[in-house]
Formats: C-alpha cells, structure tokens, sequence
C-alpha cells in the first residue's frame, strides 16, 4: 500500500535536475490524435466484451493476436504523462515515452481451491475489451542497454497509478542501463471507484481528459492478462515497439505492496500459463495473495480480499525474489504476516527481510518534495518515519535479480529477522534495533532506533515506521569522535559488501553520508 508522493530522491543521491507535479488520474479519454503511430501485433483472437471464454486455450502460443500498440503517446492538456519521472533522464541518457495498449483481455478462476501452497490451477472465463497504458524509460543508446527490462505492476492504493519501484531502486536502474515499463493494470488507476490510501487523486482519464480519454478498463478481473499482454508486446513487438530499437533479452515482473500482493496471485496462478517472465521481484508482500475474481462482482479489487496464506509455488522454473521489510514481516493491519509463510530458500526461490526498514520511508517522502514541496511527512500527519536503509538494500537486490536471471548464481542467502513475543514482535539489541535479517550500517553502527513500527493510530502513517534519534549523550558514549564513527561505517559497510547486501557502488556513498553526519554532537 503505496501512497502517491512524487518527487526526487535525497540530496546525498540525487542524480539530476528534478521537476515533477503530483498528478492523479485513473482511466481516461484520450485524444486519439495524440499518438504518432499504432499497429497491430500478429494474432490473439479477439472476443466482443464479457463473452464466455471456457473454450480458449491458456497456452501463450495460442492466445492468438496481441493488442495494437499505440504511440508514443503526446500533447494532452498536461503535457506530459502521468507518473512522468520527476529527474532528468535524458542527461543519464534515457527517454521516456508512453504507449496505448488496447486488446481484448481474459479473466481467470480457480479450478478447485486456492490452496496455501500455492499450487494453483487456474481456467479461463469471459473476456473483455481494454484499453490502457505502458511508461517506458530506456536508455538512448542501444549500446547501453544491459538487455534487462523491468516490468512494474504500477501501484494503485494512493488512488492513482504510482512507481514505487523505480523510486527507491531508480539510482541502481539507471547506472545499470535497465529499461523500464510501468503498466497501468489495475481499474483504479485507469478509471478509478476503488479504495485508495491517498486523497485527492483522481484516475487518468480525469486527470488529462485529452490524452486519457479513449481508455477503458473492464475490471481487475482482467488485470492479470492485461499485465501479460503488456509484457507480450515487449517479447513479440509489432510495427510499433514500445522499447524503441532494443531488443529486450531479458523481463522482470515487479510489484510494490498491494502490486507485490497480486504479482504473488500472478506467480501462482498465471505465470504457468506462460513463458514470459524470466524472473520475478516480489517487493513488501503479505503473508496472502490477492484476489483472482472481484468479490461482489466489483471492478475494483479488495486489498484485503483473496487467499489469506499463499506461498510461492514449488515448481518454480525461473526465478522469485522475495524483499521484506520489518513492516511486512510483522504484517500490514487486516493482512498475514509474510513471517507465516516463510519458506526456505532453494535454487529458484530467495527471500530478504531487512533490518531497520518500513514498508514505506522518508526516502520516498523526500523524493516526492523535492518535486513537489510540502509533500512530507507533516503535510501526511505523521511523525518521526522511518529514515532506515531500504534503498540501498534495494539497489543490491535489483542487481543481484539481474544477475541471476542472466545465469550468475542466486544472491547471497538473508538471516530472518528474529521474533519475539510468539511473533506479535521482533527482538531488539541494546539500542533498540532489530536482531536478526540483512544488515547494514544503519543498524549495526546506529544513530537512531529504526523500526518498521509505529505507534500512529493513523494507517497510512502506520506504514511509514519510526526513527528515533539517539540523544547526544548516547551518541558520545557510541563514538567518541567523529572518526571513530566514520571508521565503524566504514567496516561495517564493508562487511554488508562482502555478505553481498550493498553494491561496491554504492558502499562510498554510505561513507560519505558517515562523514557529513555531525557524530557525535
């Protein structure tokens, strides 16, 4: 559960200029004389909407026609898309464009039960026409494209369509030459009437009737084959390629919180359906899944619906990578702890619970001020959020994630956080850290107690932790001076590089946090 805050990345990181207005819209009309080109992809036969699907066959070789691909997209009353990265891409060499994607997508429901394991049978049931849109971000120049794309499931329970991903892992993203396509899969972001965290957002085709117009979203229902119809036209590109010249050797399916809880649904259900993705990152999900068929026969899904417990599958033929933090172990209020389902780690399945980190920070509040001043933790109402480690952690995992599913060997196995109180807790050390799980300077040499807890009443600030500064006096018996801490970051990132949870990259960047900080006071 992601709210929409946009902006830039911390002044320690950042990597450009940054301009950005938070923006909300879910489905919208479109000017048609936006686009600058469409084409149709070869054939997945096409059914007029809401019609009985059971006879369709689920094999992606006979799903027939790919959806037309239009774009890229231009002009609207904004300018600009929705989501519009708020750095400056183009001096990392990068573009960003945006494409149309419309077709006629298929729903899904359980053959027999949903069960834990997660080994789940799925057939199809109607179809329905769609219309939607892909965020593209790719390097310029082909030749600084590492041949990897990931593809992020964009989140919606801010009420509009967010990229939680690319913003704590963007820095990683960009120096490593991914592309990246952000999909609009869900209803809420597109045409909007669902739960939202958020206030004040409104679904695309509000936000910039002129360019978001002529979309359409049948429901969630149809989400999942959307997400794989999308990723199609990366594999399989028709007249118009959305990647431009590069030819993606590699995917990635990626998702957020509640995108994270239906890219589980994904894994378990759909996937096997397909050889599309070459791997999967699964970031801050609960112990559940989400929900295959709207309850009640709504477009919009229930965050809180679906299996309660899935595991990932045990068939796995490519890659999962599970990323955790404090909050989500513990769990999210009304979800299951991931801590219930933690199943051991093999040659297809990893699981990293991270030390000292909340399901969201200020390291995207920051990002979002920075293009969007006030949008902090103050204007949310809430207090002392989490100031931990997340982003440097997720820079590690996306590049490990790319290499193992080039063929490099699976990233480094991660301790499980250590609980307590029969898992209602996680046992704590001396300066009220969490043992236990992927550490990193900020625990292991503190300036503050870092928790994937808070004490808000207030959900959304419930998601954002607490930090909790050291005082003075507990700084000074810490460090005694300012080179004793600096040395002790210094060694213990180099600790965190050697067990393979922060990237030589990113290791002189820690450092030189260490010695701008004022320790001790």
């Amino acid at each position: 559960m992601v709210l929409n805050l946009r902006g830039t990345m911390n002044v320690r990181r950042t990597v450009g200029p940054l301009s950005f207005a938070l923006a909300a819209s879910v489905a919208a009309f479109a000017d048609a004389g936006c686009s600058s080109g469409d084409a149709a992809s070869p054939t997945r036969a096409l059914t007029d909407a809401s019609t009985d699907a059971s006879a369709l066959l689920p094999d992606a070789s006979d799903a027939g026609p790919l959806p037309t691909v239009t774009g890229p997209i231009t002009g609207g009353s904004m300018g600009k898309p929705f989501t519009a990265a708020p750095i400056d891409l183009a001096s990392f060499g990068y573009v960003e464009e945006e494409y149309f994607i419309e077709g006629n997508a298929t729903a899904y429901a359980f053959v027999g039960t949903a069960g834990s394991d997660g080994m789940w049978s799925v057939k199809p049931t109607t179809t329905a026409h769609y219309k939607t849109r892909m965020l593209v971000r790719h390097p310029s120049d082909k030749t600084k494209f590492n041949g990897t794309v990931l593809v992020e499931w964009l989140n919606v329970s801010g009420g509009v369509d967010d990229d939680p991903e690319f913003s704590f892992g963007h820095v990683e993203l960009l120096r490593s030459g991914f592309a990246y396509v952000g999909i609009s899969a869900q209803a809420e972001g597109v045409v909007g009437g669902g739960f939202s965290l958020g206030t004040g957002g409104v679904p695309l085709i509000q936000w910039d009737p002129q360019r978001y117009g002529s979309l359409q979203h049948p429901g969630d229902n149809y989400s999942y084959d959307m997400f794989t119809q999308a990723t199609e036209v990366l594999r399989h590109p028709g007249a118009v390629n959305p990647l431009g010249d590069l030819t993606p050797v590699h995917l990635i399916g990626d998702g957020e919180s509640q995108s994270a809880f239906r890219l589980v649904t994904y894994i378990d259900a759909i996937a096997p359906l397909h050889e599309l993705f070459d791997g999967f990152f699964v970031h801050s999900r609960s112990g559940g899944a989400a929900e295959l068929v709207v309850a009640g026969g709504g477009k919009t899904a229930n965050i809180l619906g679906g299996p309660s417990v899935a595991n990932i599958r045990a068939d796995l033929t490519v890659p999962v990578f599970q990323f955790e933090t404090e909050t989500d172990v513990l769990g999210i209020e009304g979800l299951t702890p991931f801590f219930s389902i933690r199943t051991p780690d093999s040659d297809r399945l990893r699981s990293w619970e991270v030390a000292g980190t909340s399901h969201a920070d200020e390291y995207l509040l920051d990002y979002a001020a920075q293009g969007m001043p006030g949008a902090d933790a103050g204007s949310l109402g809430c207090t002392d959020v989490n100031s931990g480690p997340q982003h440097w952690v997720v820079d590690t995992a996306l590049n490990e994630m790319n290499s193992w599913v080039t063929g490099g060997a699976p990233p480094a196995k991660g301790a499980p956080l250590t609980l307590a109180d029969a898992g209602s807790g996680l046992a704590k050390d001396a300066e009220g850290n969490s043992l236990g799980g992927v550490r990193t300077a900020a625990v292991d040499v503190p300036i503050a107690t870092y928790s994937g807890q808070s004490t808000s009443s207030n959900v959304l600030c419930s998601l954002f932790g607490s930090t909790t500064p050291f005082t003075p006096a507990q700084l000074l018996a810490l460090y005694p001076t300012h080179d004793d801490y600096v040395n002790k970051v210094t060694a213990a990132t180099a600790s965190a590089q050697h067990a393979g949870f922060i990237l030589a990259a990113d290791a002189p960047l820690v450092v030189q946090e260490a010695q701008a900080a004022p320790i001790p006071q």
